[in-house]
């Protein structure tokens, strides 16, 4: 803090987006509200058009918690809309970037805050760790989509741009807004796609596990099998917009026509897994996955890969 800084200017922001959690968002306030630190941070939440019973929710938080909380709300424009909304009206110079079933452990802000004093560095980001919230019911999806994605971390103490994960990320407020933000228009990977740009800016990446929070949502079959979808109609949007990363694009899964081109791995799982027999591989992989735990997680991964490909090729075909 300078000596031009106001008194009460927030040394950090949480920057939450909502649309239609009410009752995750209110736990998620709750525990940012319960952090063990003395640190002055602020909540910002903005509600992206919620008909529930977000606004309730995010009102009585105003009035009751500790820490200052600011509630926005626009009209349904995407999670990134939201983003970019909140991260505008942050006054913290530091952000801290979490989803609204992030819930936080008791010292996950101090946790965020000592990472950045001892690593130093504008460019510098800290990304926390996150695993299944205990409290929701087994879902091997949650094993396959989410723990997966941390398990890759462990060990590791500097990241590259994509594990520039917005469900427990800080970093420097006035170099995340002169990267410009999140894209809007992306529905999937915008956090690692904002990652990239602010990695050309000289953005460090450290991972943090002591910055430890809950993933409070149960994925389920169908909404697993959706970010597959989701997945792969962003890759074909981001490589529009920046078809300079094509390598690194296809390294995150991009297929389809030059310079891309399919692997004859890719070849031979389509021939296995016609768009036609799809369901019925489903039907399979819930009977292998009663008998297996461990064979059953193979043959969804599978399937969501093919339901990634199938998407590529969609979005390629509609960009035509």
């Amino acid at each position: 803090m300078t000596p031009d800084t106001p008194a009460d200017t927030p040394i950090l922001s949480v920057i939450i987006p909502t649309y239609g959690r009410a009752e995750t968002l209110r736990l998620t306030l709750a525990a940012f509200d319960r952090q063990e630190t003395e640190a002055a941070f602020e909540i910002v939440v903005c509600d992206d058009g919620s008909l529930d019973g977000t606004g309730a929710v995010i009102s009585r938080a105003v009035a009751t918690a500790r820490r200052p909380v600011v509630h926005l709300r626009q009209e349904n424009a995407g999670a990134n809309a939201a983003r970019n909304r909140a991260i505008e009206a942050a006054r913290g110079t530091r952000l801290l970037v979490v989803n609204d079933d992030t819930i936080p452990g008791p010292n996950l802000v101090a946790a965020h805050l000592a990472a950045h004093a001892r690593r130093g560095g504008r460019e510098t980001a800290i990304l926390g760790r996150m695993t299944i919230d205990p409290a929701l019911p087994f879902s091997p999806f949650s094993a396959l989509h989410h723990d997966a994605s941390y398990d890759a971390l462990a060990g590791k103490v500097e990241l590259g741009w994509d594990a520039f994960l917005t469900c427990n990320v800080s970093v420097d407020a006035g170099f995340l807004r002169e990267a410009g933000g999140f894209d809007p228009r992306l529905t999937w990977h915008e956090d690692i796609e904002l990652g990239e740009r602010l990695a050309r800016r000289g953005m460090r990446l450290f991972y943090e596990p002591q910055a430890l929070a809950y993933h409070h949502h149960f994925l389920d079959e169908a909404a697993y099998l959706a970010i597959a979808e989701r997945e792969g109609a962003a890759l074909v949007l981001w490589y529009r917009k920046r078809p300079d990363l094509a390598l690194d694009l296809a390294r995150l899964g991009l297929v389809g026509p030059e310079p891309f081109g399919r692997a004859r791995r890719h070849a031979l799982a389509d021939l296995v897994m016609p768009e036609v027999a799809l369901p019925g591989w489903r039907a399979a992989a819930r009977s292998l996955t009663r008998l297996s735990p461990a064979a059953g997680r193979t043959v969804w991964r599978r399937l969501f890969q093919r339901r990634k490909r199938l998407a590529i090729a969609r979005a390629f075909a509609e960009a035509a």
